[in-house]
This record gives structure tokens, C-alpha cells and sequence, in this order.
């Protein structure tokens, strides 16, 4: 326990009733009123020791990394040669417009801002404009690092200098968020670790922390699998139990609200697609790249891997297939389901007008559930507020006429909606962004920490908390899901009922 300073007022009150029983002991009266001599002094002397405890107190706490002021840790981390991770630049897709279908060359140092003043350079040398209206993509960089620079799909960027070409404003599609740099307590943390798990000139630790401290591409969590050779062709398991080898699966950020599953590392900045990053953390593990994934030059290296290409391999978590979640919940009182039963949806429907098969009017202007598509949102299903249906006697259907569209033509059933089912799905988000990746036989995965499988009481448990639900039952998946080695359970389509 870190030793606490007292304050001057109980310094000085201290000093007052130790003095006065002194001279209680020696048959003697000690005055010490406010204003009198001992008062006085015993106030003199509280601001003084004040000063000296507070600072005693710091250095005690400066001594333990989880405790210890930002200087403190920054010498922590050299010590024990654990660098502070930097942030990471938002980078984005933005579709922009012209009045032609043409290609468009972009000239270097082209930028866009957002309305606050954040600016972002264009990345892309040219933009192909096509289709009716001439459409094209390219893609931006945040100047500074940060989360500051993190944009949301719709967002509208502006040209500083439109190229002749293109109008002045584009709308991001695509965002990968920016990271700010890594805070004191994750950074204390990571200093903890390496004090738990010297370094051992390639042991576990060491594989961790190199493939962790890459930052040519966003990794937030490595897990080391020793002894795990590494598979002929990729996404095999490999063989365990194997001497002188090592796998590490790299992860990356929390997938959230995203389609595109980010935790599988590594991804393209702008095409967002598995590949390349892989062979740059390889390269960078037998030091030939930085450790910012540019090439070195003429620098020389002393690469951090131990073991020879070949026998280590650096991987990507693999997927299982898209798991589908139906729970039966109930919500609290005050969000309940706003009306009862379900409705198919007919295949005429459109992405403005939503058709169901029976008379349907008793949803009217409240909440309901419709199937989009996992490739649209994730779950799969989007939740609306209905206008009011026209329901037609003749044909058997009711038909809800969107004022905003649908992000595709929907399927399936309409199910009831309730104000709970944001809460529901980033809990949901939230347990399957925290599984880890399945081990091998026999175990081997470092750390331990975090669950592979998806227990059905764990998500359910984690439905109740985050919603604050009454209670919540899962009748899909029908068991607990346990992935192989590598690999990571995620979701496919998520479903709450009554």
C-alpha cells in the first residue's frame, strides 16, 4: 500500500495535541487557541511537511507502473524497453462526383476538410468517374493522429482546392477509426506484463510484444501459440507440440458497429482486405522493414525474431462460419415490444417501400425489426420506425411507404422492435469482440485470459447487463460454439423476440 501524506490542517493538529500532552505530562498548560504561539508555529511547520509527505507519497507511488505519474512511466518503459505505442492516423473512402465520366488526375498534396477544421490528405493519384451521374472513389488520410480525425459514414468531406474534374464536396463510405496515443494505463499495463514475463531472448513475451509494437497496421492484441509449427498453407492449424517453432495470430481493433470484420489483422488501410501487412510483420520480425512497415534503407538492424522464416509464422485470426444469434428477451418496462406477432415480407418490397404479407396496420408509426443483410449492417437486421401502412383487403398485404430507404431491399420477416435493441446489439458486438482465438491440444495460447468459446449463459448474461434487460434466453445458436485453434467465433445474423 502506497503511503498517503497527510494534509497541513491535520499535520498541525497532530503536532498541537502532541504537544499539549507533553506539557499535560510535565503539570503544564499549553495554550493552543487559533492565534496563539504554538498554533502558529504547528501551522508554520503543517505547510512544510505538507509539501515533503506529498512528494514522499508520489515517489512511493512512481515506484509501481500501474501508480506512477506520466513521467514516472515513461521511465518505466524505457527501462524495461517497453515502448509507448504512438496513435494511429482515421483513414477513409470517399465517393466524390463530377459533371463527366472521365479519369481524373489528382495532384500531390490535394486535401479535404471536414466542417470542424480537420483536414485530411488525399492518398489516391486519380479517381475513376463512372455511371449516370459520373461516381468515384478515393481515399483520404487524417493529417494529424488521433481520434479527432475519425469520420462516420455520411459524413461530407470538401475539396481545399477541388481538382478540375470533380465538384467540391465527397461523402465517406468506408472509416477506419484513428487511435489517440496509448494511454497511461494500458501502457502501465503492458509495462506489468513484461515485469510478470521476462524477457527470455524469445520467449513468449518477446513474440507478443514485437508483433504488438508493429504499428504499420493497427494490432491491439497478439496471442502466441509456442511450439505450434506453422501450417503448409494458410489457414491450417499446424502441428503443436512441435520444438522450435511458434505461431502468433495477430487481432485487431473491435469490429462494433462495422461489416467489415477490423479484428482480422492484418487489413489494407484503404482496401481493407487481408494480406499485405502479414508479410510486412514477418519482415519486420528478420529486420528487414521498420517498425512502422517502411523499408529501412541503409539502416542497420538487429532483427528480433530468434527463429528463421519458416518456423514462426505470423497469422491473422481465422473465422469460423457466421454465427446467428436469436434470443427470446425481456425488456425493461419501460421498452417493451411496441406490438405482437411477425409478418413476412413480400418480394415486391423496395428499399422505400416495405410490403408485408397480412394486415399489418397495428404497427403503425411504431418500431419494427427488418432483415437488410449482414453485408449492410451488422446483425443483419435494421431497425425502423414505420410510417402509416395502407393495408389492401384485395391483395392481403400492407404496404409502408419509407421516407428514408432502407440500406437494401429487405427479406425474410418483420419482426416487432423495441427501444432497447441498440443497447442489445453493442452488447451483443461487445461478447463477440472480446472472444479470443481457439487453442490447440494440448493448450498453449498465450495469455489465457478471454474465453474462446461463446458460452449461451455468457451472452445472454452480457444481453441482461449491457440492456438492462429482465431476462434473456438464447435459442440460437443451439450449443456453445468452441472454434479450433486460431480461429474466432463471429456473428452472422442477430434476432430478440418476445
Amino acid at each position: 500500500m502506497a503511503f498517503v501524506g497527510r494534509t497541513r490542517t491535520e499535520i498541525r493538529d497532530e503536532l498541537l495535541a502532541q504537544w499539549s500532552a507533553l506539557y499535560t505530562s510535565a503539570g503544564r498548560r499549553l495554550l493552543t487557541a487559533p492565534g496563539s504561539y504554538a498554533y502558529l508555529l504547528a501551522s508554520a511547520l503543517g505547510v512544510q511537511l505538507e509539501g515533503l509527505e506529498k512528494q514522499a507519497e508520489q515517489t512511493t507511488r512512481d515506484i509501481l507502473p500501474d501508480q506512477a505519474a506520466t513521467d514516472a512511466l515513461n521511465r518505466h518503459g524505457y527501462v524495461y524497453g517497453v515502448e509507448r505505442l504512438p496513435g494511429s492516423r482515421a483513414t477513409a473512402v470517399v465517393t466524390v462526383t463530377g459533371p463527366v465520366a472521365t479519369t481524373v488526375n489528382l495532384p500531390t498534396g490535394t486535401q479535404m476538410v471536414y466542417s470542424d477544421g480537420t483536414l485530411y490528405g488525399v492518398t489516391s493519384t486519380a479517381v475513376t468517374l463512372s455511371g449516370g451521374t459520373p461516381t468515384g472513389t478515393l481515399n483520404v488520410r487524417a493529417v494529424l493522429t488521433g481520434t479527432a480525425g475519425t469520420r462516420a459514414t455520411g459524413d461530407v468531406l470538401t475539396f481545399v482546392s477541388a481538382p478540375s474534374g470533380l465538384n467540391a464536396t465527397g461523402t465517406v463510405t468506408t472509416e477506419v477509426d484513428g487511435a489517440d496515443e496509448e494511454t497511461d494505463e494500458a501502457y502501465a499495463g503492458r509495462i506489468i506484463s513484461r515485469m510478470q514475463e521476462r524477457p527470455g531472448s524469445g520467449n513468449r513475451a518477446d513474440w507478443r510484444a514485437w508483433v504488438r509494437e508493429y504499428s504499420g497496421t493497427d494490432v491491439t492484441e497478439a496471442y502466441v501459440y509456442p511450439l505450434l509449427e506453422p501450417p503448409s498453407s494458410y489457414p491450417g492449424t499446424g502441428t503443436p507440440d512441435t520444438p522450435g517453432t511458434v505461431t502468433v495470430v495477430a487481432v485487431g481493433p473491435a469490429q462494433g458497429d462495422d461489416t467489415t470484420n477490423t479484428r482480422v489483422v492484418p487489413y489494407d488501410d484503404t482496401s481493407r482486405t487481408a494480406g499485405t501487412q502479414l508479410v510486412n510483420i514477418t519482415e519486420y520480425l528478420l529486420g528487414q522493414r521498420a517498425v512502422d512497415g517502411l523499408l529501412p534503407g541503409d539502416d542497420v538492424r538487429i532483427p528480433p525474431a530468434s527463429l528463421p522464416d519458416g518456423n514462426f509464422s505470423i497469422e491473422a485470426i481465422n473465422e469460423t462460419s457466421p454465427v446467428n444469434v436469436l434470443a427470446v428477451i425481456v425488456p425493461p418496462t419501460a421498452e417493451p415490444f411496441e406490438w405482437t406477432g411477425s409478418f413476412a415480407v413480400h418480394g415486391s418490397s423496395t428499399t422505400t417501400s416495405l410490403v408485408v404479407t397480412g394486415d399489418a396496420t397495428a404497427a403503425n408509426g411504431k418500431r419494427a425489426l427488418v432483415l437488410v443483410g449482414t453485408s449492410y449492417i451488422r446483425g443483419g437486421y435494421q431497425q425502423i420506425t414505420l410510417p402509416s401502412g395502407s393495408y389492401n383487403g384485395g391483395t392481403g398485404r400492407t404496404t409502408f411507404a419509407l421516407s428514408t430507404a432502407l440500406l437494401n431491399t429487405p427479406s425474410g420477416n418483420m419482426y416487432p422492435g423495441t427501444a432497447a435493441w441498440d443497447d442489445v446489439r453493442t452488447a451483443v458486438f461487445g461478447y463477440f469482440d472480446t472472444l479470443a482465438p481457439g487453442d490447440t491440444t494440448p493448450a498453449s495460447r498465450w495469455p489465457t485470459t478471454g474465453s474462446s468459446v461463446l458460452y449461451r449463459g455468457g451472452l445472454a448474461a452480457a444481453m441482461v447487463t449491457g440492456a438492462s434487460l429482465l431476462s434473456a434466453t438464447i435459442s440460437l445458436p443451439a450449443s456453445d460454439q468452441t472454434p479450433v485453434a486460431k480461429q474466432v467465433v463471429v456473428l452472422g445474423q442477430i434476432l430478440v423476440t418476445a
